[in-house]
């Protein structure tokens, strides 16, 4: 069986569009998020110029963000980062679901690839040992954008009836 080539090798950002929507809560999670996922789409070619951050207040607000992200039609692809800690209630399992649900239905509506970064934590050691997750995110986020470009390929070209083989228009017809 052929080996499988690692993707990190063959990505390239070049000419895409990159929307950050960045959670606010826990700024020092996921303002490093930021950061990580920002290096890691330079490092692949995405221009500086490129990539817009965009901000909500929390996770469970990064849905509404990414879909006027989408609908604005000016990215590639939309990558949301939060950060969810367990606390003394089940308030965190409610706001990774909905974060996690929001996002997907966002993907699926839109047709773009709105890549969950949102760490959901037990603690704040378990949330730093995260961070890097954010470059795995600007990778899935290219590697989605640049599959999709393929798939969907340059809009095909409108073919006139006269220039078909064997057909004539209307207007040779009647000359």
């Amino acid at each position: 069986m052929p080996e499988i080539a690692d993707p990190k090798e063959r990505l390239d950002g070049s000419g895409l569009r990159i929307a950050l929507a960045v959670a606010r809560y826990h700024p020092q999670i996921t303002g490093a998020m930021q950061e990580k996922a920002r290096r890691s789409l330079v490092a692949h070619g995405v221009a500086e110029e490129d990539i817009e951050i965009w901000h909500a207040p929390g996770s469970f607000e990064l849905p509404i963000l990414a879909q006027a992200l989408a609908a604005s039609r000016r990215y590639d692809a939309i990558i949301c980062l939060g950060c969810v800690m367990k606390g003394e209630t089940r308030h965190d399992v409610l706001v990774g679901d909905a974060a996690a649900q929001g996002i997907q239905r966002v993907a699926l509506e839109s047709g773009l690839p709105v890549i969950f970064g949102v760490i959901c934590a037990s603690n704040r050691l378990q949330a730093q040992a995260r961070i890097p997750r954010a470059s795995e995110c600007a990778l899935a986020a290219i590697d989605l954008a640049s599959t999709l470009r393929r798939i969907r390929g340059p809009a095909p070209r409108q073919v006139r009836v006269s220039e078909r083989p064997g057909c004539v228009s209307a207007e040779e017809r009647s000359n």
